[in-house]
């Protein structure tokens, strides 16, 4: 696959990126590729050959804390570093992807693996992590409320109970 312009989102420590630019200029050389980072972040990035582009928000990567800077680029790619096999912890950034005029979408993972992230596995992760809170959330209500009811009831039952 041909790549030409590839942005790398800058989400993992130093040490995995060195490693991350070096799989990618072997194995897309011709590439050009642009580093996003936060702003404290920037005075790291400028040993880097890439372009640089610095996050305007202090906050994390987010769907709704999109750039418009971004949005008038197109890339052939983007790049998520991820510091673990799986990748999972970086739903915020996979969403912000979306704000970006990509073609393909991968993760680097600590094995530098290149993966295909298409847009479909990213509303699916989004949808498994909405379905796993709301139930987390149902359980938690329906374990407080017994404890909270059970408790009371349970001890003014045992209260005159002299077995100790």
């Amino acid at each position: 696959m041909m790549m030409r312009n590839i942005l790398v989102i800058r989400c993992t420590n130093l040490q995995h990126l060195d490693k991350v630019f070096k799989r990618l200029r072997a194995e897309f050389p011709d590439a050009k590729t642009t580093l996003l980072t936060h702003r404290h972040g920037a005075a790291q990035a400028a040993s880097y050959t890439e372009a640089v582009v610095v996050y305007p928000y202090t906050k994390n990567y987010g769907f709704f804390r999109g750039m418009k800077s971004l949005s008038e680029m197109n890339f052939d790619a983007v790049v998520i570093p991820v510091g673990n096999v799986s990748g999972s912890g970086f739903l915020n950034v996979f969403l912000f992807t979306l704000t970006i005029k990509a073609a393909l979408r991968f993760t680097c993972n600590s094995a530098l693996e290149l993966k295909p992230l298409p847009k479909r596995k990213i509303i699916a992760l989004l949808l498994r992590n909405i379905l796993y809170t709301t139930t987390s959330a149902m359980l938690t209500t329906v374990a407080s409320s017994v404890l909270l009811v059970g408790w009371p009831v349970f001890a003014l039952l045992t209260k005159g109970d002299k077995r100790r």
